[in-house]
């Protein structure tokens, strides 16, 4: 267990459960606002009883907005949690309803290590074979799921070797959902980070200005509240040891 109090595993969540490929991605809108609607867009889904509906597109969408607004709108710890846990269990349905949805195995994922990040280093070891086994499944579905390869990256990232952690295997994920998105902020983010643990400054430097000044056209708000600042900060700091 000390390895995991060292490396903090689920912090490794962070960044990554935003913008789920395949069916979902025409769901998400470019307008500003949108994280004023996903209360209300959820809502409507709950008051409508999707969550008990045989509708795959709507269970993975409600997955998602648990997703959205755990990570990006709530700030109460209890709230992001109960989201996460809501999350992890609309997904679950989605997956009994088609077990072959790439969708549903990452947003499972996503959520149920979010929860367990939240409730602490017991549950986050608990649950790591289970979310990387959630996260090849999708990628087993679908090779081009951006998310699942930046995910599996900063699993093999930040886990110790004596617990299946790989630096090359990691940096071959993150190179990969880089190029299968160049608008994928979290991943060029989370590699720039790898560039720099592998000391490429350079490279390093190159990702975190593309971070800065690329404005994703889906979600721009995740971007501009959490993913550019983030660049930004980092980005500075390089160039003041610089």
């Amino acid at each position: 267990m000390n390895l995991f109090m060292r490396i903090g595993f689920l912090s490794l969540l962070v960044g990554i459960h935003v913008l789920p490929s395949g069916s979902l991605q025409g769901k998400d809108l470019t307008d500003h606002q949108y994280p004023e609607s996903l209360e209300r867009e959820l809502e409507t889904l709950v008051r409508e009883g999707a969550a008990n509906s045989a509708d795959l597109t709507r269970l993975l969408r409600m997955a998602g907005l648990y997703l959205d607004l755990g990570y990006g709108v709530y700030v109460d710890r209890e709230r992001k949690l109960a989201a996460f846990q809501e999350g992890a269990r609309i997904a679950r349905k989605a997956l009994d309803l088609r077990e072959t949805s790439a969708d549903a195995h990452f947003l499972y994922a996503a959520n149920l290590g979010s929860a367990a990040e939240l409730e602490g280093l017991v549950s986050a070891a608990l649950t790591l074979q289970e979310l990387k086994e959630h996260v090849n499944r999708a990628l087993d579905l679908d090779a081009q799921n951006v998310q699942a390869h930046h995910m599996l990256g900063r699993i093999y990232e930040e886990l110790p070797w004596v617990l299946g952690g790989d630096q090359t295997v990691a940096g071959d994920h993150l190179k990969k959902a880089v190029s299968l998105d160049s608008e994928y902020a979290p991943a060029r983010l989370d590699l720039a980070k790898w560039y720099l643990k592998h000391g490429q400054t350079l490279e390093a430097v190159g990702e975190l200005r593309r971070v800065v000044n690329t404005p994703p056209l889906k979600k721009r708000w995740i971007w501009e509240r959490i993913h550019r600042p983030e660049a930004q900060a980092l980005l500075q700091q390089i160039l003041r040891q610089e």
